[in-house]
């Protein structure tokens, strides 16, 4: 029994609601700011307002609080760094909603959550690369290797290149010398030709 625990349940069941809220934080630190339903607003609201203030701390054991809720070294890295002392002179109210009104297709009440103070959106796009996108960063290196690798020509085939180029030449001259001795036979033929037919016109006479 819960005995006034009061829990948004959201329609789901605990591990899948913790998931839920998990995801949540960790986009909402990541971009610093998300739209999703009113009622997941308010509860990853809670929770990304109680990372923050580990984060103000910014030591070994607030850091492994914060690895608890988001399991990424690098996002708890800047949570740290970069997002906790943006806080340093605030007490509370980290975070704040926006209501957006009805979605069309279901009427679900729609709200955008942010972070009060945030930061350049190049940075924001820098560090959404760094995170989301470091395995296809690592795929794309390796290709580019193996293109590389290939373009190098190894001794051994040009050594192979140049056998066959020889052979080649050796099987071009013994056409041409096959077609000479072929023409030489045709003209002597003709002149024996020749010589036959002057012989007979003499015999006749």
């Amino acid at each position: 029994m819960r005995h006034g625990d009061r829990v948004k349940k959201l329609g789901r069941k605990k591990e899948h609601r913790i998931a839920l809220l998990r995801n949540l934080c960790r986009s909402l630190f990541i971009l610093e700011k998300i739209r999703t339903t009113l009622p997941k607003a308010k509860e990853a609201k809670k929770m990304a307002e109680h990372l923050i203030e580990f984060a103000k701390r910014n030591d070994l054991a607030a850091r492994r609080r914060i690895y608890r809720q988001i399991q990424d070294h690098k996002l708890v890295k800047i949570i740290c760094d970069e997002i906790g002392p943006r806080f340093s002179e605030r007490h509370g109210g980290y975070t704040r909603i926006y209501r957006l009104g009805p979605r069309l297709g279901d009427g679900a009440e729609m709200a955008i959550l942010e972070l009060v103070e945030q930061s350049n959106p190049d940075t924001i796009t820098m560090r959404r690369k760094l995170i989301e996108r470091r395995h296809l960063v690592e795929t794309q290196t390796k290709k580019k290797k193996k293109v590389k690798k290939e373009k190098k020509p190894k001794e051994k085939d040009t050594q192979a290149a140049a056998k066959k180029e020889k052979k080649e030449k050796k099987v071009s001259k013994k056409k041409v010398a096959k077609k000479k001795a072929k023409k030489i036979k045709k003209e002597r033929k003709a002149k024996k030709k020749t010589k036959e037919k002057k012989d007979k016109k003499k015999r006749k006479k």
